[in-house]
C-alpha cells in the first residue's frame, strides 16, 4: 500500500475516534443533564400539589383530587397520577388513554387497577414515610424504563396550629422522558454529521497537503533515485510553499541536501572517471618521462600544480632505506638540504610546504608540496615535488586522494619501467652467460687423441652455468701425451673467461709442436705453466688465478713428467690380485696461475706400469659438502676410488661421482668438479688397436 492511503486510513480512525469520544461524552452530559432537569421540574411539580392532594385526602372528596391532580397534565410528560391512603388503598388517580380517534384523553383510573396499585403497597410494606420537610417530602427519580420515571410524594395533613401533623398516604406520579431520547437522537444525529463533514474536510484538505507538499517531493525522490542507479543525475526544484511562517521545512531541507548528494555523486564519478582514464594512461606509457607528463598534465587540470618534479632512486631500485635520488628532468642528484630527503623518505604523510627546503632552486617563489614515492611494499622508490602558487597548497583531503591515487599509478609505472629495464639487462646477462657457456663447451675437450696406449673417460659440472674448470688431452709426439687439469678461483662468467685464455693459450703451444718450435723434453710440463701463467697474469690482472697441474706421458717408456702449480695431486690406482691400492703422486708445486709475472715451476718424473689408472680431479669433488654441511673429503674419495678400482674408465668415473652424489643428497653443488681417468693398456690390449692414430685434439 502506497504512503498516502496510510496516512488517509490513520487520519481517519484517529478523527473518527476522538470525535466520536467526545460526542459520547457529550452526549451522556446532555442526558444527565436533561434527566436532572426532569427531574427537578416535575418534583417542583408534584411538589406544588402536594396540599391541595392532602386536603382531598383528608376529607376524602375525589373532586377536589380532581381539581388538584388535571392542572399536573398540563405538562404533556405526565403519564399518571395515582393517590392512596396510609394503608396502601387507592384512592384517586388520572391517566391519559387514546381514544376511538387515536388521540389522547385524560380519564379516571377505574376499580379494575387497584390490583395494579403495587407501588403504593409496597411503600406502604417498607413502611416508608417521608419526612415533613419540604424539600424532602417527594422521594428521588425512579428509572422504571430508559424512558420512564416515577415520583412518589407523601400526603400530610394538620388539623390545627398546634397540633401535630398526620400522615395521610401517597401520591404517585409516572411519567415519560420520551422527548429527552428524542433531542438526544438529534444531538447524536447533528454530533454524527458534524464528524463525518469535519473528517471529510481533515482528509480533504490533509490528502490535498500530503500530495502536494509531502508525496509528491518524495515520488519525485524516488524516480530521481532510480535516474542515478540508471546514471541520469537529475536534480529537484524546490516547492511552492505555504506562505506560512518563513524558512525551509524538512522536505525542502531534504531536497536540497538530496540536490547536493547529486552534486557530491556525479563529481565523485567524473573524478573516479577521470582517475581512472589518468591512471591508466600513466601506466600504459612506453617509459617514465611520459608517465610523468600524463601525470603532471592531470594534476595541473584537478589541483592546479604548477609543475611537478620526480627524483628516483639513483640504482632505479625500490630499497628501505634513503639512497640519493636523481631528477628526471635533468638527471641532476639530489642535494640532502637540511635532512629533508630523510625526513620525506621515512616519513610517509610529511608534507613541506616551505620553498627553501626545495631541492631545486628554480622555484623559489612557491610553495611546495613534497611527496614520498612508496610502493606497495613500503619499499622507497624516490621522492615528488608538486609546486603551487605561494600560499596556494590545496591539502584538502579531496586533493590528497587524487594525489594518492595518480602517485600509485606513477609508482606502478615507475617500477614497471624498471623491471622491463632489469629484464633487458637480464636477457642480456643471460645471452652473454649462454655464450659464455657455449664458448666453454667448445673449450672442454669432448673427445681425446685414439691411441693404442690407453683408454680414457670424463666428468666435467659447473656449480652455475659458466664454470672454472678446465682440462684438456693433447698428443705431442708419438707415444706421448700432454694433460692439463686445471681450476680457476671460483666459478662464473670470470672464471669461465679464463678458462677460455688457457685453451688459447694451450692452442698456440699445440701450433708450435707442429711447426716443430718446442722441446718435448722432461722439462716441458713446467715450460707450459711458465707460458700460460705469462697469459693468464696480463688477463686476470692477478684477480683471477689458476691452479693446474701438466702432465707428459710417456707410454713408451712408462714415466710421467709432472709439474704443478698449486693444483690437487693425481692419483695412481694400482690393481694387484684383486685388490686396488691408491697412492697419490706430488709434483714439484709452484704458485698458482695468473698470481705474479715470471713465475718459475719445476717437472719431476713418476713411473708407471700397464694397467694403472691415473686419476685428474678438480677440488669441487673432495670439497663438496652434505646438507648438513659435512664435508666429503680426500677419505671418502680415496675409498670410493679403491671400491672401483679394478673397473674401466668409463664406468669407474661414473661410480665415484654416484658415489660423491649420493653423499651430497641433493645440497647445491658449490663449486665445478672435473674428472679424467686413464688407464695404461698393456701390448695384450695393444694388439685390436687401429696403428693409424688420429692426432685431432680437444677444443
Amino acid at each position: 500500500m502506497k504512503l498516502a492511503p496510510k496516512i488517509i486510513i490513520l487520519l481517519l480512525i484517529v478523527t473518527l475516534g476522538v470525535m466520536s469520544i467526545y460526542s459520547f461524552y457529550q452526549v451522556r452530559r446532555a442526558e444527565k443533564s436533561f434527566n436532572a432537569d426532569a427531574e427537578a421540574n416535575h418534583v417542583l411539580l408534584l411538589s406544588n400539589s402536594l396540599g391541595f392532594l392532602s386536603k382531598s385526602l383528608w376529607e376524602l372528596d375525589k373532586d377536589i383530587a380532581a381539581r388538584g391532580m388535571k392542572p399536573l397534565f398540563e405538562a404533556e410528560t405526565v403519564i399518571n397520577i395515582q393517590i392512596y391512603d396510609a394503608e396502601g388503598n387507592f384512592f384517586s388517580g388520572f391517566q391519559y388513554n387514546l381514544n376511538k380517534e387515536n388521540k389522547k384523553e385524560l380519564v379516571e383510573y377505574e376499580d379494575r387497577h387497584k390490583e395494579k396499585d403495587l407501588p403504593a403497597k409496597e411503600l406502604v410494606l417498607k413502611k416508608t414515610k417521608f419526612d415533613l420537610v419540604p424539600s424532602k417530602m417527594v422521594s428521588p427519580m425512579i428509572n422504571l424504563t430508559d424512558d420512564k420515571h416515577r415520583l412518589v410524594g407523601s400526603l400530610w395533613w394538620k388539623e390545627t396550629e398546634i397540633s401535630d401533623p398526620k400522615f395521610l398516604g401517597f401520591v404517585v406520579l409516572n411519567f415519560s422522558t420520551e422527548y429527552i431520547a428524542k433531542r438526544l437522537l438529534e444531538q447524536k444525529l447533528s454530533f454524527i454529521l458534524f464528524t463525518l463533514g469535519l473528517s471529510l474536510s481533515i482528509l480533504v484538505l490533509t490528502y490535498s497537503l500530503l500530495e502536494k507538499q509531502v508525496i509528491n517531493p518524495i515520488r519525485k525522490l524516488m524516480q530521481a533515485s532510480l535516474d542515478i542507479a540508471d546514471g541520469r543525475f537529475t536534480r529537484l526544484q524546490s516547492r511552492t510553499r505555504f506562505q506560512i511562517g518563513s524558512g525551509e521545512d524538512e522536505i525542502d531541507k531534504l531536497t536540497t541536501n538530496f540536490n547536493f548528494m547529486v552534486d557530491k555523486i556525479e563529481h565523485s564519478l567524473n573524478m573516479i572517471r577521470g582517475l581512472s582514464e589518468a591512471s591508466q594512461a600513466i601506466v600504459k606509457c612506453m617509459n617514465i618521462n611520459e608517465s610523468i607528463q600524463i601525470y603532471e598534465k592531470y594534476l595541473k587540470d584537478l589541483i592546479r600544480v604548477l609543475k611537478v618534479e620526480v627524483w628516483l632512486n639513483e640504482d632505479n631500485e625500490a630499497s628501505d632505506e634513503s639512497k640519493p635520488v636523481v631528477r628526471v628532468s635533468d638527471q641532476k642528484k639530489m642535494e640532502n638540504k637540511n635532512g629533508i630527503s630523510e625526513k620525506l623518505q621515512t616519513d610517509k604523510n610529511f608534507i613541506n610546504e616551505d620553498s627553501k627546503f626545495s631541492f631545486s632552486d628554480d622555484y623559489v617563489n612557491f610553495s611546495i608540496l613534497a611527496v614520498p614515492l612508496l610502493n606497495s611494499k613500503n619499499k622507497k622508490i624516490g621522492i615528488i615535488e608538486l609546486y603551487f602558487t605561494k600560499g596556494s597548497v590545496d591539502n584538502s583531503d579531496e586533493s590528497r586522494g587524487i594525489i594518492n591515487s595518480l602517485t600509485t599509478s606513477l609508482i606502478t609505472a615507475i617500477e614497471n619501467d624498471w623491471y622491463v629495464l632489469r629484464e633487458k639487462n637480464r636477457a642480456n646477462l643471460e645471452r652473454d652467460i649462454e655464450l659464455a657457456s657455449a664458448v666453454q663447451d667448445s673449450i672442454i675437450s669432448k673427445s681425446f687423441p685414439e691411441s693404442r696406449f690407453y683408454d680414457s673417460s670424463t666428468f666435467f659440472k659447473t656449480a652455475s652455468q659458466c664454470g672454472g674448470d678446465w682440462f684438456g688431452v693433447y698428443e705431442v709426439e708419438d707415444g706421448k701425451i700432454l694433460v692439463l687439469f686445471g681450476d680457476v678461483t671460483g666459478h662464473g662468467t670470470p672464471a669461465a673467461l679464463i678458462t677460455a685464455v688457457t685453451r688459447g693459450s694451450a692452442d698456440m703451444l699445440l701450433q708450435f709442436i707442429k711447426l716443430g718450435k718446442a722441446d718435448i723434453s722432461k722439462d716441458f710440463p713446467s715450460q707450459v705453466l711458465q707460458f700460460i701463467n705469462e697469459c693468464i697474469v696480463e688477463t686476470g690482472k692477478q684477480t683471477y688465478l689458476m691452479t693446474m697441474v701438466a702432465a707428459l706421458i710417456d707410454f713408451k717408456n712408462q714415466k710421467i713428467f709432472a709439474s704443478s702449480a698449486g693444483h690437487t695431486p693425481p692419483a695412481i690406482i694400482t690393481t694387484l690380485q684383486g685388490k686396488n691400492e691408491v697412492k697419490y703422486i706430488y709434483p714439484s708445486t709452484g704458485s698458482r696461475l695468473g698470481f705474479a709475472k715470471g713465475a718459475l715451476y719445476e717437472t719431476k718424473e713418476f713411473e708407471f706400469i700397464p694397467g694403472q689408472k691415473i686419476i685428474f680431479y678438480t677440488d669441487g669433488i673432495v670439497e663438496g659438502e652434505s646438507p648438513k654441511l659435512k664435508e666429503y673429503g680426500l677419505k671418502n674419495f680415496k675409498k670410493s676410488m679403491e671400491s672401483h678400482g679394478a673397473q674401466e674408465p668409463e664406468e669407474f668415473i661414473k661410480n665415484i661421482t654416484n658415489d660423491a652424489y649420493t653423499f651430497f643428497s641433493g645440497a647445491p653443488q658449490k663449486d665445478d668438479i672435473a674428472l679424467l681417468a686413464i688407464r695404461f693398456l698393456n701390448e695384450k690390449e695393444n694388439k685390436n688397436i687401429n696403428p693409424n692414430i688420429n692426432k685431432s685434439d680437444a677444443a
